[in-house]
């Protein structure tokens, strides 16, 4: 839950109608150069790397299954993200970064199994 910090709830707003917003153009940081988009990227993917080596190794499942998992479980985070805050957007990028870290987690674990 550390991607969803820092919290400020406006808990009304999810009762009231209002329309969340979701970035659905993948990288559009990198190219329009706004903010510290390479060190999010990469918070990102290092956030979810202990993710995938946890989901693979705690639940041992198919690989593609876990990817699935760590891409769900990301994507309700960026769905939720504009609903607990308005200072918050969810972003297609970051599922992209999220689901590279949770791939990289499965890589190191099926490295450590198999030594």
């Amino acid at each position: 839950m550390l991607t969803l910090m820092p919290i400020i709830t406006n808990l009304p707003n999810i009762f009231s109608g209002f329309s969340a917003e979701i970035n659905f153009h993948p990288f559009i940081d990198w190219q329009l150069q706004r903010g510290s988009y390479l060190t999010e990227s990469l918070l990102n993917i290092s956030l979810f790397i202990p993710f995938g080596f946890l989901i693979q190794k705690t639940l041992r499942l198919k690989p593609l299954s876990a990817i699935m998992i760590g891409m769900i479980f990301s994507i309700s985070i960026e769905v939720l993200q504009p609903l607990i805050s308005t200072n918050r957007v969810g972003d297609i990028s970051d599922v992209i970064t999220n689901t590279v870290g949770t791939c990289i987690g499965i890589l190191l674990y099926q490295l450590y199994k198999h030594k």
